[in-house]
């Protein structure tokens, strides 16, 4: 037991140790709501640096643990451990290597180690696990910028709000930790990635027990108050629990962001991520600056760097985080306008993938599907409302 609790402190420290710009909130000195949050971490998963990090605001710190709690760890419709896969493949996606990383170690804790490896040498397609297989592509597809994928999903009704409430979280996560940790914490020592493999197979082993302990579905949500789902939240509606979580989650931000970012900028930053299609950015950041035109002072460093960070985090850098600490170095009012940016782009994310998935397969994708059954041989069915109730077990 003394043992086990000193890995779990050491990895603690390690999840930490890249962290910039904000400083976490140290566990013995917590109090209130963020001693409250912490002991539930503890209990249901791991104190680490990406939910840490929020901690100086503490409804935000609620706001992410309960969003991720209940849409990634609880096994509801899905399995946890496929939803770790399908973040870590997002996090590379996304440009977050501390993310990364540690998903990757969870799915080797989950037990998935051929998984987890081929994760980590971004070798997806030749996973053993064909239903495993399919939704990590799927989730290339619909994450990579400038991609077109199908409509077509592997997953049930039932399951699409978890598999999209996943996807929301962790992007949230990925773009907050791609700004407030300076890379992994693990490293490929002279380049070495058998090293580095073997590393997080290890941390993997200890964080094993994590992923076999029992956690009770709903058990955050009452960390914040209720509120209204947004419109843009619709495909949650199926799962009512995971609906309450993210809609708490988004009050909690708009709240937050409300005190240090202006109407009038909030309201530029959605309209302008409502007409992005997750198209890629031109490699010079000066596109952004058309986007933004009119603005001046504080106002259009905060623009700047939401857009940035929604449709090119990997062109975030000093010089735009600069931007926002030169008007004023506080660490909550940073949170506030990073954890407003990173939610904006997440939950446009979200609502992406769910349109895609929504919308009528097109005349040429009916064909194709239609080509490639004929060609494998398979009996082509009447199609089926992927909407369809089906088995409410956990795919495993």
């Amino acid at each position: 037991m003394l043992l086990g609790k000193l890995r779990f402190e050491l990895i603690e420290r390690m999840s930490v140790k890249t962290m910039r710009y904000v400083s976490a909130v140290p566990r013995a000195k917590a109090d209130g709501l963020v001693a409250r949050i912490y002991d539930m971490i503890a209990e249901d998963f791991f104190i680490n640096g990406s939910l840490t990090s929020h901690s100086k605001v503490p409804p935000l710190l609620a706001g992410v643990w309960t969003g991720g709690r209940e849409s990634i760890l609880v096994a509801d419709r899905l399995d946890r451990t496929t939803k770790e896969a399908m973040t870590a493949v997002l996090s590379r996606v996304n440009d977050c290597p501390y993310c990364g990383d540690m998903l990757v170690s969870l799915v080797h804790g989950g037990g998935k180690h051929e998984a987890a490896s081929q994760i980590l040498s971004q070798s997806e397609e030749e996973i053993a696990d064909p239903i495993l297989r399919e939704r990590l592509e799927w989730v290339k597809a619909v994450a990579t910028p400038g991609s077109r994928p199908s409509a077509g999903t592997p997953f049930t009704a039932e399951q699409l709000p978890e598999a999209i409430g996943s996807l929301l979280a962790m992007s949230h996560i990925n773009r907050f930790s791609h700004v407030v940790m300076a890379g992994s914490p693990v490293k490929a020592p002279l380049g070495f990635q058998g090293i580095k493999s073997a590393a997080l197979r290890m941390f993997g082993s200890v964080l094993k027990t994590t992923t076999e302990r029992p956690i009770e579905p709903g058990r955050a949500l009452d960390l914040l108050p209720p509120a209204p789902l947004p419109d843009d939240f619709y495909w949650a509606e199926p799962n009512p629990r995971i609906a309450s979580a993210l809609s708490r989650w988004a009050g909690a931000v708009e709240r937050e962001s409300a005190r240090v970012v202006q109407p009038h900028i909030r309201n530029l930053v959605y309209n302008n991520l409502q007409c992005w299609q997750g198209e890629p950015m031109p490699i010079s950041r000066s596109w952004v600056d058309k986007e933004v035109e009119g603005l001046t002072g504080p106002d259009r460093a905060i623009a700047r760097f939401a857009l940035v960070l929604a449709k090119a985090p990997y062109q975030v850098d000093e010089a735009l985080v600069g931007e926002i600490l030169r008007e004023d170095r506080d660490e909550a009012r940073f949170i506030r306008v990073l954890a407003w940016a990173s939610f904006s782009a997440a939950r446009r994310i979200a609502k992406r993938v769910a349109d895609t998935v929504r919308r009528p397969a097109t005349e040429d994708e009916k064909l194709k599907k239609k080509k490639e059954a004929y060609g494998s041989g398979k009996v082509v069915a009447k199609s089926v409302n992927q909407f369809a109730p089906k088995s409410s077990q956990p795919s495993h």
